[in-house]
């Protein structure tokens, strides 16, 4: 027997909460910046725009240092992350209690033509620069073209599912 949902969620911002962890979503690090000034965050907000010209967006909070770092230098790296990252993923969460360029620190990083850094063991890399911000709520939505993409096809992807890191596949 299937069991219906439980619907309605009397309080929209944590019904919102709630439905988000039963979304499985790819885990990203999004940096920008260069040296001591670079800044970075986990994220799952990021997807394709268009092909033509080649644009993706992230979704990034207002009071963030990466926020300010992305606007500041006008570009930003999305490093999608493979199985083997969680350890990243975790530093850029905030819960190894590094802060800033401090949480770049014991990762191999490349800078990419736009002058962000991509993390060297990602499942892929994606430098754009910065062509619109718009304003929705906390968050700022981030456009960009994209202007080089790197790839190590031969990994896999690091998800997000009910608050936790996971692999493909693993039982839940």
């Amino acid at each position: 027997m299937i069991m219906p949902m439980i619907f309605p969620q009397a309080d929209a911002v944590e019904g919102l909460k709630a439905a988000m962890r039963f979304y499985p979503a790819g885990v990203t690090v999004i940096t920008a910046g260069r040296g001591d000034a670079r800044r970075g965050l986990t994220a799952t907000a990021f997807t394709s725009v268009t092909m033509e010209p080649p644009t993706v967006l992230v979704c990034v909070n207002r009071n963030g240092a990466a926020h300010r770092a992305i606007t500041e230098n006008r570009h930003f790296c999305v490093n999608i992350l493979c199985e083997q990252s969680r350890d990243l993923a975790e530093s850029f969460a905030g819960m190894t209690g590094k802060t800033g360029a401090d949480q770049f620190e014991g990762f191999e990083w490349v800078e990419t033509c736009v002058g962000a850094p991509a993390y060297a063991f990602a499942q892929a890399s994606v430098a754009c620069d910065l062509t619109q911000a718009v304003e929705a709520g906390s968050h700022s939505i981030f456009i960009g073209e994209v202007r080089e993409a790197a790839l190590n096809p031969d990994r896999h992807p690091l998800l997000h599912y009910n608050r936790g890191f996971h692999a493909v596949g693993a039982a839940r």
